[in-house]
């Protein structure tokens, strides 16, 4: 079974969100292009996930 443990505390989840929010207004903004974009967007959404979750 694996430990599942939260091991991020408050000031990782805010440094997560806000590279995801990064990540996501370069992409809205068009300032990625290609494939970038989309290693962007599954970047960011991990991001958010591990900020939400905080593992």
């Amino acid at each position: 079974m694996l430990d599942l443990r939260k091991n991020l505390g408050n000031t990782d989840r805010i440094i997560r969100s806000i590279i995801g929010i990064i990540l996501l207004w370069l992409v809205i903004s068009k300032s990625l292009t290609g494939w970038w974009t989309t290693i962007a967007l599954i970047f960011a959404v991990f991001q958010f996930v591990e900020a939400v979750w905080g593992y």
